[in-house]
Protein backbone atom coordinates (compact mmCIF):
# COMPACT_ATOMS: atom_id res chain seq x y z
CA UNK A 1 0.00 0.00 0.00
CA UNK A 2 0.79 3.74 -0.78
CA UNK A 3 2.37 4.55 2.59
CA UNK A 4 -0.23 4.48 5.87
CA UNK A 5 -0.42 8.57 6.23
CA UNK A 6 -1.13 9.57 10.12
CA UNK A 7 -1.52 13.13 10.46
CA UNK A 8 -0.35 14.90 13.49
CA UNK A 9 -3.48 17.55 14.48
CA UNK A 10 -3.17 19.36 17.83
CA UNK A 11 -5.59 17.71 20.34
CA UNK A 12 -8.64 19.49 21.16
CA UNK A 13 -8.67 20.65 25.26
CA UNK A 14 -12.57 20.45 25.36
CA UNK A 15 -12.97 17.60 23.69
CA UNK A 16 -10.38 15.18 25.82
CA UNK A 17 -11.47 17.08 29.41
CA UNK A 18 -15.10 15.85 28.40
CA UNK A 19 -13.81 12.39 27.72
CA UNK A 20 -11.51 11.55 30.58
CA UNK A 21 -13.53 13.02 33.40
CA UNK A 22 -17.02 11.72 32.71
CA UNK A 23 -20.56 12.03 34.30
CA UNK A 24 -23.01 10.54 37.69
CA UNK A 25 -24.73 7.62 35.98
CA UNK A 26 -25.76 4.14 36.58
CA UNK A 27 -22.47 1.50 36.17
CA UNK A 28 -23.42 -1.63 34.16
CA UNK A 29 -21.74 -4.49 35.25
CA UNK A 30 -20.49 -5.67 31.58
CA UNK A 31 -18.18 -2.92 31.36
CA UNK A 32 -16.19 -0.07 33.03
CA UNK A 33 -18.02 2.71 31.03
CA UNK A 34 -20.63 4.66 33.12
CA UNK A 35 -24.17 3.73 30.90
CA UNK A 36 -26.83 6.60 31.41
CA UNK A 37 -28.68 5.13 28.57
CA UNK A 38 -29.58 2.54 26.33
CA UNK A 39 -28.51 4.81 23.21
CA UNK A 40 -25.24 5.14 25.54
CA UNK A 41 -25.40 1.04 25.37
CA UNK A 42 -25.97 1.05 22.00
CA UNK A 43 -23.06 2.70 21.17
CA UNK A 44 -19.45 1.74 20.45
CA UNK A 45 -16.76 4.96 21.29
CA UNK A 46 -13.44 4.53 18.95
CA UNK A 47 -10.60 6.37 19.83
CA UNK A 48 -8.15 7.45 16.86
CA UNK A 49 -4.93 9.60 16.98
CA UNK A 50 -5.67 11.86 14.26
CA UNK A 51 -8.94 13.07 12.42
CA UNK A 52 -9.79 11.69 8.71
CA UNK A 53 -8.91 12.98 5.27
CA UNK A 54 -12.20 13.14 4.01
CA UNK A 55 -15.27 10.83 4.20
CA UNK A 56 -14.89 9.65 0.83
CA UNK A 57 -13.30 6.76 -0.47
CA UNK A 58 -11.35 7.99 -2.94
CA UNK A 59 -8.79 9.54 -0.29
CA UNK A 60 -9.46 6.96 2.19
CA UNK A 61 -5.93 4.98 2.39
CA UNK A 62 -4.68 5.82 6.09
CA UNK A 63 -5.52 3.68 9.02
CA UNK A 64 -7.93 6.54 10.42
CA UNK A 65 -9.68 7.49 7.31
CA UNK A 66 -10.59 3.73 6.16
CA UNK A 67 -11.85 3.03 9.53
CA UNK A 68 -14.65 5.40 9.01
CA UNK A 69 -15.41 5.11 5.54
CA UNK A 70 -15.29 1.24 5.67
CA UNK A 71 -18.66 1.10 7.49
CA UNK A 72 -20.02 3.79 5.13
CA UNK A 73 -19.64 2.57 1.65
CA UNK A 74 -19.05 -1.07 0.39
CA UNK A 75 -16.67 -2.49 -2.54
CA UNK A 76 -17.88 -5.00 -5.48
CA UNK A 77 -15.72 -7.52 -3.50
CA UNK A 78 -14.58 -7.48 0.00
CA UNK A 79 -11.83 -10.00 1.96
CA UNK A 80 -12.97 -12.68 4.39
CA UNK A 81 -11.33 -13.27 7.90
CA UNK A 82 -9.06 -15.50 5.92
CA UNK A 83 -7.97 -12.44 3.94
CA UNK A 84 -10.22 -14.42 0.68
CA UNK A 85 -11.68 -12.63 -1.63
CA UNK A 86 -16.08 -13.29 -1.85
CA UNK A 87 -18.81 -11.33 -2.87
CA UNK A 88 -20.33 -8.04 -1.84
CA UNK A 89 -21.98 -5.67 -3.47
CA UNK A 90 -21.19 -7.80 -6.65
CA UNK A 91 -23.14 -10.91 -6.12
CA UNK A 92 -20.52 -12.89 -9.00
CA UNK A 93 -17.67 -12.43 -10.78
CA UNK A 94 -15.53 -14.19 -13.14
CA UNK A 95 -11.93 -13.70 -14.89
CA UNK A 96 -13.18 -13.95 -18.67
CA UNK A 97 -9.73 -13.65 -20.18
CA UNK A 98 -6.01 -12.02 -19.27
CA UNK A 99 -7.92 -8.48 -19.77
CA UNK A 100 -11.35 -8.79 -18.86
CA UNK A 101 -12.71 -9.00 -15.52
CA UNK A 102 -17.08 -9.17 -15.32
CA UNK A 103 -18.75 -8.47 -12.64
CA UNK A 104 -23.03 -9.49 -11.74
CA UNK A 105 -24.14 -6.17 -9.60
CA UNK A 106 -27.14 -7.37 -6.63
CA UNK A 107 -30.39 -5.72 -7.72
CA UNK A 108 -31.31 -5.59 -4.05
CA UNK A 109 -29.25 -3.27 -2.31
CA UNK A 110 -30.10 0.52 -1.43
CA UNK A 111 -28.22 3.26 -0.55
CA UNK A 112 -29.13 4.86 2.74
CA UNK A 113 -31.44 7.57 2.04
CA UNK A 114 -33.61 4.45 0.49
CA UNK A 115 -32.18 5.06 -2.89
CA UNK A 116 -31.52 1.93 -5.23
CA UNK A 117 -27.95 1.33 -5.96
CA UNK A 118 -27.91 0.28 -10.32
CA UNK A 119 -25.03 -0.04 -11.82
CA UNK A 120 -24.81 2.78 -13.53
CA UNK A 121 -23.60 3.89 -9.74
CA UNK A 122 -21.09 1.09 -10.15
CA UNK A 123 -19.65 2.39 -13.25
CA UNK A 124 -19.09 6.43 -12.14
CA UNK A 125 -17.83 5.17 -8.79
CA UNK A 126 -14.73 3.38 -10.20
CA UNK A 127 -14.56 5.61 -12.97
CA UNK A 128 -14.33 8.38 -10.87
CA UNK A 129 -11.20 6.55 -8.88
CA UNK A 130 -9.99 6.50 -12.29
CA UNK A 131 -10.29 9.73 -13.02
CA UNK A 132 -6.56 11.97 -12.79
CA UNK A 133 -8.71 15.14 -12.26
CA UNK A 134 -10.13 13.45 -8.99
CA UNK A 135 -6.59 13.09 -7.77
CA UNK A 136 -7.64 9.97 -5.49
CA UNK A 137 -5.40 8.59 -3.37
CA UNK A 138 -5.89 5.21 -5.07
CA UNK A 139 -5.91 6.01 -8.55
CA UNK A 140 -2.80 3.87 -9.40
CA UNK A 141 -4.91 0.98 -9.20
CA UNK A 142 -6.04 1.75 -12.45
CA UNK A 143 -2.86 2.32 -14.02
CA UNK A 144 -3.94 -1.31 -16.01
CA UNK A 145 -7.19 -0.14 -16.64
CA UNK A 146 -8.66 0.63 -20.14
CA UNK A 147 -12.47 0.96 -19.95
CA UNK A 148 -15.21 0.14 -17.23
CA UNK A 149 -18.56 -0.14 -18.62
CA UNK A 150 -22.44 -1.20 -17.99
CA UNK A 151 -22.36 -4.54 -20.32
CA UNK A 152 -25.95 -5.51 -19.39
CA UNK A 153 -28.65 -4.19 -16.78
CA UNK A 154 -26.79 -5.52 -13.83
CA UNK A 155 -23.29 -6.21 -15.22
CA UNK A 156 -20.45 -4.01 -15.13
CA UNK A 157 -16.69 -5.12 -17.40
CA UNK A 158 -13.75 -4.02 -16.60
CA UNK A 159 -11.04 -4.49 -19.72
CA UNK A 160 -7.08 -4.18 -18.84
CA UNK A 161 -4.75 -2.59 -20.96
CA UNK A 162 -2.12 -5.15 -20.09
CA UNK A 163 -2.47 -8.27 -17.98
CA UNK A 164 -2.62 -7.53 -14.33
CA UNK A 165 -2.33 -10.12 -11.44
CA UNK A 166 -2.92 -7.41 -8.83
CA UNK A 167 -6.78 -6.26 -9.87
CA UNK A 168 -8.11 -9.32 -9.32
CA UNK A 169 -8.22 -7.24 -5.37
CA UNK A 170 -8.51 -4.47 -6.48
CA UNK A 171 -12.96 -4.12 -6.21
CA UNK A 172 -12.23 -5.51 -2.62
CA UNK A 173 -10.12 -1.98 -1.22
CA UNK A 174 -11.84 1.48 -1.14
CA UNK A 175 -10.52 1.90 -4.82
CA UNK A 176 -13.69 -0.18 -5.80
CA UNK A 177 -16.24 1.21 -3.20
CA UNK A 178 -19.61 2.46 -4.45
CA UNK A 179 -21.12 5.88 -3.94
CA UNK A 180 -24.59 7.56 -4.96
CA UNK A 181 -24.05 9.34 -8.29
CA UNK A 182 -26.96 11.33 -7.72
CA UNK A 183 -25.99 12.72 -4.41
CA UNK A 184 -22.26 13.60 -5.40
CA UNK A 185 -23.37 15.25 -8.46
CA UNK A 186 -25.88 17.17 -6.14
CA UNK A 187 -23.05 18.25 -3.89
CA UNK A 188 -19.47 17.67 -6.06
CA UNK A 189 -18.29 20.43 -4.36
CA UNK A 190 -18.53 19.51 -1.01
CA UNK A 191 -18.80 16.16 -1.34
CA UNK A 192 -16.88 13.97 1.69
CA UNK A 193 -16.35 17.04 3.93
CA UNK A 194 -18.00 17.65 7.18
CA UNK A 195 -20.72 19.75 6.57
CA UNK A 196 -22.18 17.14 3.89
CA UNK A 197 -20.55 13.42 4.46
CA UNK A 198 -21.42 10.86 1.96
CA UNK A 199 -24.51 8.53 0.80
CA UNK A 200 -23.16 4.98 0.58
CA UNK A 201 -24.60 1.22 1.22
CA UNK A 202 -23.00 0.16 4.50
CA UNK A 203 -24.10 -0.77 7.39
CA UNK A 204 -23.79 2.64 8.60
CA UNK A 205 -24.37 6.39 7.58
CA UNK A 206 -22.67 9.60 8.38
CA UNK A 207 -24.24 11.49 11.05
CA UNK A 208 -21.98 14.40 11.85
CA UNK A 209 -17.99 15.26 11.96
CA UNK A 210 -16.60 18.03 13.90
CA UNK A 211 -12.83 18.70 12.66
CA UNK A 212 -10.16 17.41 14.88
CA UNK A 213 -12.92 16.11 17.63
CA UNK A 214 -15.79 13.58 16.60
CA UNK A 215 -17.13 11.73 13.61
CA UNK A 216 -20.49 9.80 14.54
CA UNK A 217 -22.24 7.47 12.46
CA UNK A 218 -25.96 5.70 13.07
CA UNK A 219 -27.50 2.83 11.86
CA UNK A 220 -28.59 1.94 8.37
CA UNK A 221 -32.18 0.80 8.23
CA UNK A 222 -31.46 0.65 4.51
CA UNK A 223 -29.00 -2.20 4.77
CA UNK A 224 -29.05 -4.38 2.50
CA UNK A 225 -27.24 -7.28 4.53
CA UNK A 226 -28.37 -6.80 7.46
CA UNK A 227 -29.47 -10.55 8.36
CA UNK A 228 -25.78 -10.67 8.37
CA UNK A 229 -24.90 -7.80 11.38
CA UNK A 230 -23.53 -9.54 14.53
CA UNK A 231 -26.42 -9.80 16.89
CA UNK A 232 -25.86 -6.91 19.16
CA UNK A 233 -23.39 -4.33 17.16
CA UNK A 234 -23.52 -0.88 17.79
CA UNK A 235 -26.12 1.15 16.43
CA UNK A 236 -23.85 4.02 16.80
CA UNK A 237 -20.08 4.90 16.05
CA UNK A 238 -18.90 7.65 17.82
CA UNK A 239 -15.03 8.19 16.85
CA UNK A 240 -13.04 10.30 18.81
CA UNK A 241 -9.85 11.66 18.24
CA UNK A 242 -6.96 11.84 20.62
CA UNK A 243 -3.61 12.59 19.84
CA UNK A 244 -1.86 11.96 22.71
CA UNK A 245 -1.00 8.82 23.71
CA UNK A 246 -1.22 9.37 27.41
CA UNK A 247 -4.57 10.96 27.16
CA UNK A 248 -5.98 7.83 25.07
CA UNK A 249 -4.66 5.46 27.40
CA UNK A 250 -6.57 7.58 30.65
CA UNK A 251 -9.56 7.52 28.06
CA UNK A 252 -9.76 3.97 27.57
CA UNK A 253 -9.02 3.56 31.70
CA UNK A 254 -12.05 5.34 32.60
CA UNK A 255 -14.19 3.43 30.02
CA UNK A 256 -14.63 6.91 27.79
CA UNK A 257 -13.31 4.90 24.78
CA UNK A 258 -14.27 1.39 24.34
CA UNK A 259 -11.75 0.42 21.15
CA UNK A 260 -8.87 1.98 20.07
CA UNK A 261 -5.93 0.94 17.25
CA UNK A 262 -3.95 3.93 17.52
CA UNK A 263 -2.16 3.14 20.39
CA UNK A 264 1.92 4.31 20.87
CA UNK A 265 3.92 0.76 21.27
CA UNK A 266 5.28 2.93 24.56
CA UNK A 267 1.99 2.79 26.18
CA UNK A 268 1.48 -1.22 25.82
CA UNK A 269 2.67 -2.23 28.91
CA UNK A 270 0.36 0.94 31.12
CA UNK A 271 -2.61 -1.40 28.69
CA UNK A 272 -1.28 -4.60 29.84
CA UNK A 273 -1.70 -3.26 33.57
CA UNK A 274 -5.32 -2.87 33.44
CA UNK A 275 -7.43 -6.35 34.05
CA UNK A 276 -10.45 -4.16 32.48
CA UNK A 277 -8.85 -4.07 28.69
CA UNK A 278 -8.05 -6.70 25.87
CA UNK A 279 -5.17 -6.67 23.66
CA UNK A 280 -6.14 -8.54 20.11
CA UNK A 281 -3.91 -8.99 17.50
CA UNK A 282 -3.23 -10.34 14.49
CA UNK A 283 -0.03 -10.23 11.45
CA UNK A 284 -0.48 -7.82 9.29
CA UNK A 285 0.80 -7.14 5.56
CA UNK A 286 3.63 -4.43 6.78
CA UNK A 287 7.20 -4.19 7.65
CA UNK A 288 9.14 -2.04 9.53
CA UNK A 289 12.27 -1.18 7.40
CA UNK A 290 15.35 1.79 6.99
CA UNK A 291 15.86 2.69 3.31
CA UNK A 292 19.17 3.35 1.73
CA UNK A 293 19.27 6.36 -0.54
CA UNK A 294 21.18 3.95 -3.35
CA UNK A 295 22.01 6.65 -5.79
CA UNK A 296 23.94 8.72 -3.37
CA UNK A 297 27.40 8.07 -1.76
CA UNK A 298 28.24 6.03 -0.11
CA UNK A 299 25.17 4.72 0.14
CA UNK A 300 25.50 3.54 -3.09
CA UNK A 301 28.25 0.99 -2.32
CA UNK A 302 26.84 -2.02 -1.38
CA UNK A 303 29.63 -2.76 0.96
CA UNK A 304 28.50 0.54 3.04
CA UNK A 305 24.64 -1.50 3.31
CA UNK A 306 25.63 -4.46 4.24
CA UNK A 307 28.26 -2.89 7.04
CA UNK A 308 25.03 -0.73 8.61
CA UNK A 309 22.79 -3.99 8.00
CA UNK A 310 25.44 -6.35 9.80
CA UNK A 311 25.85 -3.49 12.74
CA UNK A 312 22.64 -3.37 14.21
CA UNK A 313 21.09 -5.97 16.67
CA UNK A 314 17.69 -5.97 15.31
CA UNK A 315 17.01 -8.34 18.24
CA UNK A 316 17.70 -5.37 20.90
CA UNK A 317 14.06 -4.06 19.21
CA UNK A 318 12.42 -6.81 19.54
CA UNK A 319 13.30 -7.30 22.90
CA UNK A 320 13.78 -3.47 24.57
CA UNK A 321 11.82 -1.37 22.27
CA UNK A 322 8.64 -2.95 20.33
CA UNK A 323 6.69 -4.27 23.83
CA UNK A 324 5.68 -7.36 21.68
CA UNK A 325 4.13 -5.42 19.07
CA UNK A 326 6.05 -6.67 16.17
CA UNK A 327 7.30 -10.17 14.78
CA UNK A 328 10.65 -11.05 14.10
CA UNK A 329 11.62 -10.51 10.17
CA UNK A 330 14.38 -11.88 7.99
CA UNK A 331 16.09 -9.99 5.28
CA UNK A 332 12.99 -9.99 2.82
CA UNK A 333 9.81 -7.51 3.23
CA UNK A 334 7.74 -10.65 2.72
CA UNK A 335 5.90 -12.50 5.72
CA UNK A 336 4.40 -15.65 6.21
CA UNK A 337 0.63 -13.58 6.26
CA UNK A 338 1.20 -12.38 2.36
CA UNK A 339 1.99 -16.37 1.62
CA UNK A 340 -1.75 -16.60 0.88
CA UNK A 341 -0.68 -19.19 -2.45
CA UNK A 342 1.40 -21.30 -3.06
CA UNK A 343 1.99 -21.31 0.62
CA UNK A 344 4.64 -24.27 0.80
CA UNK A 345 6.79 -23.11 -1.46
CA UNK A 346 6.62 -19.62 0.46
CA UNK A 347 6.78 -20.92 3.60
CA UNK A 348 10.52 -23.13 2.86
CA UNK A 349 11.62 -20.12 0.53
CA UNK A 350 11.33 -18.09 3.93
CA UNK A 351 12.68 -20.32 6.26
CA UNK A 352 15.27 -20.58 4.39
CA UNK A 353 15.94 -16.74 2.91
CA UNK A 354 19.45 -15.10 4.01
CA UNK A 355 19.25 -12.90 6.83
CA UNK A 356 22.10 -10.37 8.05
CA UNK A 357 21.96 -11.08 11.29
CA UNK A 358 24.13 -9.07 13.75
CA UNK A 359 27.96 -10.14 13.72
CA UNK A 360 29.78 -6.51 14.45
CA UNK A 361 33.32 -8.61 12.79
CA UNK A 362 31.54 -8.92 9.60
CA UNK A 363 30.28 -5.43 9.66
CA UNK A 364 33.44 -4.48 9.88
CA UNK A 365 35.14 -6.34 7.04
CA UNK A 366 32.28 -5.40 4.70
CA UNK A 367 33.53 -1.61 5.58
CA UNK A 368 36.99 -2.25 5.28
CA UNK A 369 35.91 -3.44 1.70
CA UNK A 370 34.36 -0.16 1.10
CA UNK A 371 34.74 2.77 -0.74
CA UNK A 372 34.55 4.30 2.75
CA UNK A 373 36.92 1.72 4.95
CA UNK A 374 38.11 4.95 7.79
CA UNK A 375 34.00 5.63 8.44
CA UNK A 376 31.92 8.64 7.22
CA UNK A 377 29.30 10.82 8.69
CA UNK A 378 25.73 10.65 7.79
CA UNK A 379 22.15 11.19 8.55
CA UNK A 380 18.89 9.39 9.44
CA UNK A 381 15.27 10.12 8.92
CA UNK A 382 12.72 9.55 11.44
CA UNK A 383 9.56 10.41 12.91
CA UNK A 384 8.92 11.84 16.10
CA UNK A 385 7.43 8.61 18.03
CA UNK A 386 9.13 7.00 20.98
CA UNK A 387 9.62 3.84 18.95
CA UNK A 388 11.23 5.47 15.97
CA UNK A 389 13.36 7.42 18.26
CA UNK A 390 14.77 4.58 20.19
CA UNK A 391 15.53 2.38 17.23
CA UNK A 392 17.98 5.31 15.64
CA UNK A 393 19.44 5.72 18.69
CA UNK A 394 19.84 2.22 18.54
CA UNK A 395 21.67 2.71 15.26
CA UNK A 396 23.43 5.45 16.05
CA UNK A 397 25.55 3.68 18.87
CA UNK A 398 25.88 0.47 16.90
CA UNK A 399 27.86 2.67 14.32
CA UNK A 400 29.97 4.55 16.21
CA UNK A 401 31.96 1.43 16.33
CA UNK A 402 32.10 1.11 12.85
CA UNK A 403 33.50 5.35 13.22
CA UNK A 404 30.22 6.32 11.48
CA UNK A 405 28.75 9.11 12.85
CA UNK A 406 24.72 9.34 12.48
CA UNK A 407 22.74 12.34 12.88
CA UNK A 408 19.47 11.52 13.64
CA UNK A 409 16.79 14.36 11.62
CA UNK A 410 13.59 14.40 13.74
CA UNK A 411 10.52 15.62 11.75
CA UNK A 412 6.78 14.94 11.94
CA UNK A 413 5.38 12.07 10.55
CA UNK A 414 3.31 14.52 7.83
CA UNK A 415 7.24 15.43 6.76
CA UNK A 416 8.71 11.49 7.09
CA UNK A 417 5.78 10.40 4.73
CA UNK A 418 6.59 13.05 2.36
CA UNK A 419 9.66 12.71 2.20
CA UNK A 420 9.36 9.09 1.81
CA UNK A 421 7.41 9.77 -1.20
CA UNK A 422 9.96 11.81 -3.06
CA UNK A 423 8.80 15.33 -1.64
CA UNK A 424 12.28 16.82 -1.01
CA UNK A 425 13.88 15.35 -4.11
CA UNK A 426 15.06 12.08 -2.20
CA UNK A 427 17.51 14.12 -0.10
CA UNK A 428 18.10 11.92 2.41
CA UNK A 429 20.63 9.46 2.97
CA UNK A 430 18.61 6.85 5.26
CA UNK A 431 14.88 7.11 5.75
CA UNK A 432 12.36 4.58 8.53
CA UNK A 433 10.16 3.80 6.45
CA UNK A 434 6.62 1.49 7.09
CA UNK A 435 4.54 -0.42 4.44
CA UNK A 436 1.18 -2.21 4.23
CA UNK A 437 0.83 -4.46 1.23
CA UNK A 438 -2.48 -3.17 -0.24
CA UNK A 439 -3.39 -6.89 -1.43
CA UNK A 440 -3.31 -10.35 0.59
CA UNK A 441 -0.14 -10.78 -2.39
CA UNK A 442 3.61 -10.92 -1.86
CA UNK A 443 3.45 -8.77 -5.13
CA UNK A 444 1.65 -5.99 -3.27
CA UNK A 445 4.91 -4.88 -1.72
CA UNK A 446 7.25 -5.92 -4.42
CA UNK A 447 5.71 -3.78 -6.78
CA UNK A 448 5.71 -0.91 -4.50
CA UNK A 449 8.86 -0.91 -3.70
CA UNK A 450 11.52 -2.17 -6.08
CA UNK A 451 10.40 -0.62 -9.70
CA UNK A 452 12.74 2.09 -10.45
CA UNK A 453 10.33 3.97 -11.87
CA UNK A 454 8.45 3.90 -8.03
CA UNK A 455 12.16 6.05 -7.30
CA UNK A 456 10.55 9.21 -8.86
CA UNK A 457 8.16 11.53 -6.15
CA UNK A 458 5.18 10.03 -5.72
CA UNK A 459 6.51 6.54 -5.96
CA UNK A 460 7.22 4.30 -2.62
CA UNK A 461 10.94 3.15 -4.06
CA UNK A 462 12.61 5.30 -0.98
CA UNK A 463 15.89 3.52 -1.69
CA UNK A 464 15.68 4.97 -5.17
CA UNK A 465 16.82 1.58 -6.56
CA UNK A 466 17.38 0.76 -9.86
CA UNK A 467 17.66 -2.92 -11.26
CA UNK A 468 16.84 -3.86 -14.95
CA UNK A 469 16.62 -7.21 -14.09
CA UNK A 470 14.49 -6.75 -11.45
CA UNK A 471 12.35 -4.57 -13.64
CA UNK A 472 11.41 -6.87 -16.06
CA UNK A 473 10.95 -9.63 -13.79
CA UNK A 474 8.04 -7.20 -12.18
CA UNK A 475 6.22 -6.39 -14.88
CA UNK A 476 6.94 -10.64 -16.15
CA UNK A 477 5.25 -11.26 -13.22
CA UNK A 478 2.40 -8.96 -13.15
CA UNK A 479 1.70 -9.89 -16.36
CA UNK A 480 1.11 -13.23 -15.65
CA UNK A 481 -1.40 -15.66 -14.12
CA UNK A 482 -0.15 -18.58 -13.15
CA UNK A 483 0.63 -18.99 -9.53
CA UNK A 484 3.50 -20.92 -9.46
CA UNK A 485 5.33 -18.74 -12.41
CA UNK A 486 4.63 -16.20 -9.96
CA UNK A 487 5.91 -17.36 -7.24
CA UNK A 488 9.04 -18.56 -8.91
CA UNK A 489 9.78 -14.88 -10.23
CA UNK A 490 8.97 -13.06 -7.16
CA UNK A 491 11.60 -15.47 -5.13
CA UNK A 492 14.18 -14.47 -8.00
CA UNK A 493 13.42 -10.74 -7.45
CA UNK A 494 13.74 -11.23 -3.43
CA UNK A 495 17.56 -13.41 -3.96
CA UNK A 496 18.46 -10.37 -5.81
CA UNK A 497 17.44 -7.54 -3.63
CA UNK A 498 18.51 -9.40 -0.82
CA UNK A 499 21.92 -9.73 -2.01
CA UNK A 500 21.83 -5.56 -2.94
CA UNK A 501 20.56 -5.05 0.08
CA UNK A 502 18.39 -1.43 -0.72
CA UNK A 503 16.57 -1.82 2.42
CA UNK A 504 17.62 -2.81 6.56
CA UNK A 505 14.42 -5.00 7.23
CA UNK A 506 13.48 -4.41 11.18
CA UNK A 507 10.42 -6.11 11.88
CA UNK A 508 6.74 -6.98 10.57
CA UNK A 509 4.02 -4.83 12.92
CA UNK A 510 1.73 -6.97 14.53
CA UNK A 511 -2.20 -5.31 13.76
CA UNK A 512 -3.33 -4.06 17.79
CA UNK A 513 -6.48 -3.57 18.93
CA UNK A 514 -7.24 -2.27 22.60
CA UNK A 515 -10.91 -2.77 23.88
CA UNK A 516 -12.75 -2.66 27.15
CA UNK A 517 -15.04 -5.35 28.32
CA UNK A 518 -17.82 -3.89 26.32
CA UNK A 519 -16.65 -5.25 23.29
CA UNK A 520 -16.88 -8.78 22.66
CA UNK A 521 -14.42 -10.70 20.66
CA UNK A 522 -13.13 -8.36 18.08
CA UNK A 523 -13.26 -9.68 14.43
CA UNK A 524 -10.05 -8.70 12.36
CA UNK A 525 -7.00 -9.67 9.87
CA UNK A 526 -4.30 -8.56 8.36
CA UNK A 527 -6.27 -6.76 5.93
CA UNK A 528 -8.14 -5.18 8.08
CA UNK A 529 -7.30 -1.60 6.53
CA UNK A 530 -10.01 -2.63 4.34
CA UNK A 531 -12.44 -5.47 6.27
CA UNK A 532 -12.45 -3.70 9.71
CA UNK A 533 -16.29 -4.01 10.05
CA UNK A 534 -17.57 -3.06 13.26
CA UNK A 535 -20.67 -4.68 12.35
CA UNK A 536 -19.39 -7.59 13.43
CA UNK A 537 -18.54 -7.21 16.43
CA UNK A 538 -20.88 -7.65 19.67
CA UNK A 539 -21.67 -5.33 22.08
CA UNK A 540 -22.38 -6.35 25.81
CA UNK A 541 -25.61 -4.09 26.25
Amino acid sequence: MKSKKIIALGLVAAMTIAMVTGCGGKKSESSNKTVTSQSEADEMVIGMNSDIIACDPAFAYDNNTNAVVDQITEGLLAYDQDNKLVSKLAKSWEQVDDVTYKYEIRDDVKFSDGTQMTADDVVFSLNRIKDPSVASYLNWMYANVDSIEKTGDWEVTVKLSTPDALWQYVPATTAGHVISQKFYEENKDDFGKPGTGIIGTGPYKFDSWTKDSEIVLSENENYWDKDNNAENAAKTLDYKIITEGTTLVSALQSGQVDLTMGLPTDQIPVIKKNDSLTITESDSFGTDYIAFNTQKAPFDDVNVRKAIYYALDRNQILDNITNGTVSEASASLINEALCTFNENDWKEYLKNVPDYEYNMEKAKEYLAKSSVPDGFECSIVCNQTATQNAEALLLQTALKELNITLNINKVTEDERVSTFMGGDGRNYDMIFCLWFSDFPDPAGNLNSVYPSTAGEEGGANAAVYNNSDVDTWLTEELASSDSTERTELMQKILDKVTDDVPYLVLDHPKVIMVTNSKVVEPKFSAEYQFNLFFKDFNLNK
